[in-house]
């Protein structure tokens, strides 16, 4: 089965129907889901993303992402992959070994568990995982 990963900015744009390709990222998420393909996503996204809608939204949206996620992950369509030492710790590699790319942590960590996992594809916004040969969508 093919594994596909969400970063920030994604679920971002999938949770504000303002944000640059939200209409994209949600048809793109009910097509996987379609397809059988369960979404993968990280701690450090989940937070990120929590943080950010605290801070640029209001209680209501924060609290449908935060539902969106547990239900997701109750429900096995979404796969939540924790960040350890190890990842940590390849993460700091890869911040330095990028560092011309300027990569958040979170972005590396992201990496190294799309390359521990085998992830085929992250879902993103940003351009830095293209820099780094990371296959995105859309």
């Amino acid at each position: 089965m093919r594994k596909v990963f969400i970063d920030t900015s994604a679920w971002i744009s999938y949770s504000l129907s303002k944000q640059p390709k939200h209409l994209t990222i949600k048809s793109l998420v009910k097509q996987l889901s379609k397809k059988g393909i369960i979404i993968h996503t990280s701690n450090d996204v989940i937070d990120e993303t929590v943080t950010r809608l605290i801070y640029d939204t209001d209680l209501k949206i924060t609290k449908r992402f935060i539902n969106l996620i547990n239900d997701g992950i109750k429900n096995s369509n979404i796969i939540e992959l924790w960040v350890d030492e190890q990842i940590q710790s390849e993460a700091f590699e890869i911040v330095q070994k990028f560092f011309e790319h300027k990569l958040s942590l979170t972005d590396a960590t992201t990496i190294a568990l799309v390359k521990k996992f085998d992830v085929e594809s992250v879902i993103s916004l940003d351009s830095d995982f293209k820099k780094v040969g990371i296959s995105t969508l859309p």
